[in-house]
């Protein structure tokens, strides 16, 4: 398992924490997802051979936020 952090400045409510959180958790390949609303941080462990962070930043894009 690895964890990897991204940055997702479109983070602007508990709303949109909770829509990420359980949008990644469906994720095959997820194992945990932790957002911070006050750092705007996105933080996942996830199985490398299942699922890559290229992928993961592909699936937040298209739920609509921003990640750096």
């Amino acid at each position: 398992m690895e964890t990897t952090v991204f940055n997702v400045p479109t983070i602007s409510c508990s709303a949109c924490s909770s829509k990420i959180q359980e949008g990644v958790k469906e994720i095959k390949g997820i194992t945990n997802v932790s957002v911070d609303l006050k750092s705007q941080q996105l933080k996942v462990d996830y199985i490398p051979e299942e699922i890559k962070p290229h992928d993961i930043k592909k699936h937040l894009s298209q739920m609509g936020y921003e990640v750096i």
